[in-house]
């Protein structure tokens, strides 16, 4: 072997050797620890092995907890700060202590202001819970861990399967997905149904104080929104926090206490602990995430349409002036049937003005397309989705609420705001639906005429009149059933369906026919409800 060849083969082994070394040093295999978040729907590629999503074992919660000796500051400026390899960029987080069937993280993504830009992190204590969170990204799940005082493991008692032979749960019917780390002696003895909770389902799950692990996660600049809700656990977990200023990390302060429930601390302790709660500068805001409300929704959420928007809120428009009519269009979630119809009827020669009506899931999925549309046409908002015909009018205010509440943050982040709503309704919209829409400050719309026609109604469409014949010979049928309706009302709204296939063929020649031939002037919505015609008592009808 050459000096030469020598010295290459040493160099090959030293730089081997070095690789080596570093390797064992710094990790390099790229396994992940145990220590690290459950990661769901992120873009972290260290997983574990063989799985593309699994929550910590109770054995490996456990170890990581158990190698960990919680150096917890005592005073306020003992407060760590983040490592040196931590992000420093600060961010916002929300911190969700007991999960259950991941609403407060549907409520919080639908309803906060910036709230799909949160990263999330939920803590469970019911492992049979961890599908719910699987839809949503930018979210770390913990599951089955619960939040304590301390580091360590305790028994979850959690609500047994539901069977038809259940029987009431507190009293009440219901399936509530609950459970809790303090139970009544009788509970606690009653492992066949669980007692009057039915918290049968028992499993010794790791627990984590939560102080130490805010301290270790986190820095004093994130700005970090507290939700807990842990079925009596609450008092251990503020005590710790209070006695080592860890609320110094908080900013915002959601929850329930459950003084009904076992707690495991006196009335007196509990009364201290909510009036240091106070003197540390904070409230606990309810939020009752399976109610779909939390108490300042409404000063999250204030009315927000445009300056000059003529008509009332929670009034409902849908005569113009006589002979006058306004087109609206419902887009659907269809997204290639709504752009055929959208960009067919910007592409006409006639730039009649048309306002869309859009969900805000719609939005969501299609920003880019809403934001150009929206330079030629006007938007306005439907619900955050579709529900099947004739549920939006059964529903809860609060469920109207968050549909709409979501949609016009979805339209507000591509820089829209909309004045007018089209409730998906198979008649009159209820009274709760006027009353939500009142609460938003929009202005609602219902169609005089509306192609297709509402089933059950003298002009839905049906195999006989409509559906039997070719495309050429549907077209003069859809366009009479419109022209009888407007003509019946001397103008008004006229509405078509996206989702329809036909309204794609029939949208050119509709135009033609509104402007050439049908005696009506064609007005913008603004125009159509600042000189609507005659009132009704009956649903507020303008």
């Amino acid at each position: 072997m050459s000096p030469f060849q020598r010295s290459a083969l040493i160099y090959v082994i030293f730089g081997f050797c070095l690789g080596l070394m570093t390797s064992r040093l710094f990790g390099g295999s790229g396994n992940c620890s145990s220590n690290q978040p459950v990661a769901v729907n992120t873009h972290i590629q260290c997983r574990y092995p063989k799985s593309e999503m699994r929550a910590l074992t109770a054995d490996e919660v456990v170890a990581s907890v158990n190698n960990v000796k919680p150096e917890v500051p005592k005073h306020k400026a003992d407060v760590s700060e983040p490592k040196a390899n931590a992000p420093r960029t600060p961010r916002k987080i929300l911190l969700d202590c007991g999960g259950n069937v991941a609403s407060t993280v549907l409520l919080f993504r639908e309803t906060y202001p910036g709230g799909q830009d949160y990263i999330i992190h939920s803590f469970e204590i019911d492992d049979r819970l961890a599908p719910y969170y699987k839809p949503y990204g930018n979210h770390h799940l913990h599951c089955p861990v619960g939040v304590a005082g301390k580091n360590g493991e305790m028994t979850a008692y959690s609500e047994m399967v539901w069977s038809p032979n259940k029987g009431s749960n507190h009293g009440a019917d219901m399936q509530w997905g609950g459970g809790s780390l303090f139970v009544s002696g009788q509970e606690k003895q009653d492992d066949k149904t669980g007692g009057y909770r039915k918290l049968s389902y028992r499993k010794t799950i790791p627990v984590i104080d939560l102080s130490q692990w805010i301290v270790d996660n986190f820095s004093k600049d994130d700005y970090i929104i507290f939700k807990l809700d842990v079925e009596g656990a609450e008092y251990e977990i503020l005590r710790n926090m209070i006695d080592n200023n860890v609320l110094a990390y908080i900013d915002k302060f959601y929850g329930e206490y459950h003084d009904w429930q076992p707690t495991g601390w006196s009335w007196s302790d509990r009364r201290r602990i909510q009036s240091d709660i106070q003197k540390a500068g904070f409230s606990m805001i309810d939020w009752t995430g399976e109610e779909r409300k939390y108490s300042d929704i409404e000063a999250m959420n204030p009315i927000k349409v445009l300056d000059g928007t003529p008509g009332k809120a929670g009034k409902v428009y849908t005569n113009c002036a006589s002979g006058s009519v306004a087109l609206t269009v419902a887009v659907g979630m269809n997204y290639k049937r709504a752009r055929r119809v959208v960009e067919t009827l910007a592409a006409h020669k006639y730039k009649v003005p048309i306002t869309l009506f859009v969900y805000g899931d719609f939005v969501q999925r299609n920003s880019e397309a809403v934001k150009t549309w929206s330079e030629h046409f006007n938007i306005g908002i439907r619900e955050d989705g579709h529900n099947p015909p004739g549920h939006l009018e059964l529903m809860p205010g609060a469920w109207v609420r968050m549909g709409l509440i979501s949609s016009i943050l979805r339209l507000e982040k591509i820089g829209i705001t909309a004045s007018y709503y089209l409730p998906t309704v198979q008649g009159d919209a209820s009274t709760t639906i006027l009353g939500e829409a009142k609460s938003r400050g929009l202005r609602v719309i219902k169609p005089v005429a509306e192609f297709p026609a509402k089933q059950g109604t003298p002009d839905e469409l049906t195999w006989n009149n409509y559906y039997q014949y070719r495309d050429v010979e549907r077209v003069p049928k859809a366009l009479r059933k419109i022209h009888d309706a407007l003509s019946k009302n001397t103008g008004g709204v006229l509405t078509v369906d996206s989702d329809l296939p036909d309204t794609y063929m029939n949208s050119v020649f509709m135009l033609d026919y509104l402007v050439e031939t049908s005696g009506f002037k064609l007005v913008d919505l603004n125009e159509c409800v600042s000189q609507s015609r005659y009132s009704s008592f009956f649903g507020g009808i303008l």
